[in-house]
């Protein structure tokens, strides 16, 4: 890779990554994750948290939390903690067996960032080159509504 087009960035794996420096001079700069927020988060906004995170050990909850409140932002290592106990009904795929994933592509400067996002997720993906992340589970509750809080959207990020 170009090295004046690319940064290097190390991993907790401590993998060497080269990410272009268009998408991380677009990146907002994350000095704490906010514990809630009102509205969806944008593509840099979530990026930015998935790179920054390991900055941060403050930033990983050690237990699940019980129906988080309405915009509540989570980071979760899923390999200690539970994450999916928190008092909601995840939908279950057709055999009603495994939680539903649903998959999209999250794009940065026109840069593909991660392959897949909803109710419940799994890998950030830089340049198509998958970034292991320490069993990572980011979780924004938001819109809840007093109609019926048993509907409410939760989107899980899982690395």
């Amino acid at each position: 890779a170009n090295t004046e087009d690319t940064t290097k960035y190390r991993n907790p794996g401590q993998l060497k990554i080269y990410l272009p420096k268009k998408l991380l001079e677009c990146l907002p700069k994350c000095s704490s994750l906010p514990k809630e927020r009102h509205r969806w988060n944008t593509n840099e906004e979530i990026a930015a948290y998935l790179i920054t995170f390991e900055k941060h050990d403050e930033w990983l909850t050690t237990s699940p939390k019980t129906r988080p409140q309405n915009g509540s932002m989570i980071l979760y290592n899923r390999k200690k903690v539970k994450y999916r106990k928190d008092g909601y009904c995840w939908k279950k795929r057709k055999d009603g067996k495994t939680t539903r994933e649903d998959h999209m592509k999250l794009k940065v400067q026109g840069v593909e960032v991660r392959v897949c996002s909803g109710k419940t997720c799994l890998s950030i993906w830089l340049l198509r080159k998958p970034i292991p992340l320490p069993h990572l589970a980011f979780s924004h509750t938001y819109i809840q509504t007093k109609q019926d809080l048993d509907s409410s959207y939760s989107v899980v990020i899982i690395c």
